[in-house]
């Protein structure tokens, strides 16, 4: 069996999007696109979007800390990212997991799909 990166399911799941993205309202595509997709800050955009969509209430920094989780960066790489202490992501992730009704970061993906 093919094992499949963080940064491989990512890419997926911004293909997936990008090809529903004409039908969202206010849905925004950054210009021009890199070669090998979306720019890292189109993909975050992109991300906080689909996630603000679901309507649950998160955060600012909960929507921050969960697009940069669907990249596949690190707890330490957000923090570094968003200039906060890893304590904080980790609480931050906690509660918007909380929030979206999940536990684990595959489940964060699959509501995305």
């Amino acid at each position: 069996m093919r094992e499949i990166s963080q940064a491989g399911i990512a890419q997926e799941i911004l293909r997936l999007i990008m090809g529903t993205a004409q039908e969202l309202p206010g849905s925004w595509v950054p210009d021009p696109p890199r070669r090998d997709g979306l720019s890292l800050d189109g993909a975050l955009v992109l991300f906080r979007r689909r996630l603000f969509a679901l309507d649950r209430g998160l955060t600012r920094r909960e929507l921050d800390v969960c697009a940069r989780s669907l990249l596949g960066m690190t707890a330490e790489g957000i923090a570094l990212d968003l200039d906060i202490k890893k304590s904080s992501v980790l609480t931050y992730r906690k509660r918007a997991y909380a929030r979206l009704g999940i536990s684990s970061q595959t489940q964060l993906f699959r509501l995305l799909v």
